[in-house]
């Protein structure tokens, strides 16, 4: 699985005031964004809390909705949500 380019080591690195890293194709801060993209599965949520990067919730969402998309899905799958988080993560190391 592709995900999109911006998806590199280092890139959208930032840290929040709370001292917290995280990766964003956005650069924006989480909750700026969640209330459209608040509906993640629980089992999502506990899969983005053990990934070793800080994946922004958001992103993630916004990524497996457009994957669904391609896939001709009206909606992500849990198949999906996992499948992005890993490429990312893949990207990522």
């Amino acid at each position: 699985m592709k995900v999109r380019s911006g998806w590199q080591s280092g890139k959208g690195l930032r840290t929040d005031p709370d001292g917290k890293q995280v990766r964003c194709l956005t650069a924006d801060e989480g909750h700026v964004w969640m209330h459209y993209h608040d509906r993640l599965p629980s089992i999502i949520r506990r899969r983005l809390a053990e990934s070793p990067f800080n994946i922004c919730p958001a992103c993630a969402s916004i990524e497996a909705d457009q994957v669904a998309a391609a896939r001709g899905l009206r909606r992500p799958t849990l198949r999906v949500y996992l499948d992005v988080i890993k490429a990312i993560e893949d990207q990522l190391k």
